[in-house]
């Protein structure tokens, strides 16, 4: 398994093929010798500004061509990156931006940056084009050092950063067969900068002599379709709940891939079966794995056979990553017995940023590897099929899945406590089916507050703190919470949304 960093991968590959389209975007193409000389232009002045080795760097700007740059300047310049997408809302970017303490944050003008809140250097976009080059080597980056922070939903209300080093990104792509790599392959990146998918879709292809094109705004089938006949797309990574969307209403998108990786959510067995059964070619593939272990721990080639199962499996684990199924005493399950995964190996990040409490809590001690050897608990409950790959089988605690990403119900019920007319707020996720799943939010209101007043305004205030796949799709008030012997509140007992009008004291709103 290789230890290099990025940024030395992506150099190796553009010395060898400097003329290769490394990435295409709306009014941008750039060849992988261009790509390299702008970023060392760049990396120079992000050295200027103060940026060291172990340094953060924000980045604040739209997909594309010149937002790659920025984040291989980074790298060039010794520091780590986090993505700061613009389509976030500002109180949730200010959190972010509080956590990772960057020395300066890129972005195409100071008034976005003056919108964060933040202290950090301003550095223009536009300010790299015409500096002179960074020495190679300067900055002494090593596989260890921070490459990337990825944000992930957090159960007090504030999103929290996965620290991941260069090792878990090199090595989810390098030295890996679940799907082809290499200068033949041209990956559709589609997925929000703020996702560890991101990091797939980006470095897949840079990392191996392959091109990446955006996808511009938010994924539309009719432009993948059309993205895929322009520029030859070989390769998508879909979240799974958009992925049955597409099979369900536009199936055309995918014609002419010869690799599908699909992830985040349950793989529906019947939607599975359809690809086997009308793109024979396809290479499709079923991933799992969370942020803090870099988007993928185990793959699964799906086949007409597995996709007949009950539960698609989520396969074995990739080289270089390790995976246990183990009891409430760490001890590793009989197969066809249902335990906790952990993860473990080359992919496991350094923990959460700034938060030592809770990456000890969750990143543990691994018992069956060399001392110093760490592994991460996932929270999911997982078995091994008779015939060998991982099934799924469902979450330990609070966190939930919708839209393909992962949230802490926790966070969004902290958010909605802030508002003052929220006494508290339980929220669940409904829904049988993943693209069907929404956030409904229960509330008690404090005695001056009206369930139609605080309709309007609860929305507004969590749209104001949260990403838009985090806000409730509807708000449910109670008199009282039902509650357990014990006096805690019982979720089951929740009133169902189908029978508001056969009970007392409840207001939908």
């Amino acid at each position: 398994m290789t230890t290099q960093c990025l940024h030395e991968t992506f150099e190796e590959r553009a010395a060898a093929a400097p003329g290769a389209l490394a990435v295409v975007s709306e009014d941008v193409e750039l060849t992988y010798g261009e790509l390299d000389a702008r970023a060392d232009r760049m990396a120079q002045v992000l050295v200027d500004a103060g940026v060291r080795r172990g340094s953060l760097v924000g980045i604040h700007l739209e997909r594309g061509a010149q937002m790659v740059v920025a984040i291989l300047a980074t790298l060039k310049a010794g520091a780590g990156y986090a993505m700061l997408d613009p389509e976030f809302p500002v109180h949730r970017l200010r959190d972010m931006v509080e956590d990772v303490a960057p020395a300066v944050v890129i972005a195409d003008s100071e008034a976005d940056v003056d919108r964060l809140g933040t202290p950090a250097a301003f550095v223009r976009m536009a300010a790299g084009d015409a500096d002179r080059p960074l020495p190679r080597g300067a900055a002494g980056a090593g596989a260890e050092d921070v490459a990337c922070v990825i944000f992930t939903s957090g159960s007090t209300g504030r999103p929290k950063g996965v620290a991941a080093p260069h090792r878990t990104v090199v090595g989810t792509v390098l030295g890996q067969s679940y799907t082809r790599f290499g200068p033949d392959t041209v990956w559709l990146q589609c997925a929000p900068v703020s996702w560890d998918a991101f990091a797939l879709e980006l470095w897949g292809p840079l990392l191996t002599g392959g091109t990446c094109v955006f996808h511009p705004g938010r994924p539309n089938p009719l432009v993948m379709e059309r993205l895929v006949a322009d520029h030859g797309i070989t390769t998508m990574n879909l979240p799974t709940v958009l992925f049955h969307v597409i099979m369900d209403e536009y199936p055309e998108a995918l014609e002419g891939l010869s690799d599908l990786l699909v992830g985040g959510e349950a793989l529906s067995p019947e939607h599975a079966a359809r690809v086997v059964r009308d793109f024979p070619d396809l290479r499709f593939v079923n991933g799992y794995g969370p942020v803090e272990c870099m988007v993928f721990v185990t793959t699964h080639l799906v086949t007409a056979q597995s996709a007949a199962r009950t539960a698609v499996p989520i396969g074995r684990s990739l080289v270089g990553k390790e995976v246990y199924v183990l009891d409430e005493e760490l001890r590793p399950v009989a197969d066809g017995e249902v335990g906790e995964l952990y993860a473990a190996g080359a992919g496991v990040a350094h923990g959460y940023l700034r938060r030592p409490a809770l990456t000890a809590e969750r990143f543990v001690a691994d018992p069956f590897a060399a001392p110093g050897g760490r592994m991460y608990r996932t929270g999911d409950f997982v078995r091994w099929h008779e015939d060998g790959p991982l099934e799924f089988i469902g979450r330990v605690d609070g966190l939930v899945k919708v839209r393909g990403i992962r949230i802490d119900l926790g966070e969004v019920e902290s958010v909605l406590e802030t508002h003052p007319a929220v006494k508290r707020a339980v929220v669940v996720a409904t829904g049988e089916r993943p693209e069907n799943r929404r956030l409904v939010a229960y509330l008690t209101l404090r005695p001056e507050q009206g369930a139609e007043t605080a309709k309007s305004a609860l929305r507004a205030h969590a749209a104001e703190k949260m990403p838009d796949f985090m806000v409730p799709y509807r708000f449910v008030v109670l008199d009282a919470f039902p509650v357990t012997h014990n006096g805690k509140i019982d979720r089951k007992a929740l009133p169902a949304l189908g029978a508001e009008s056969s009970l007392g004291g409840m207001k939908k709103c």
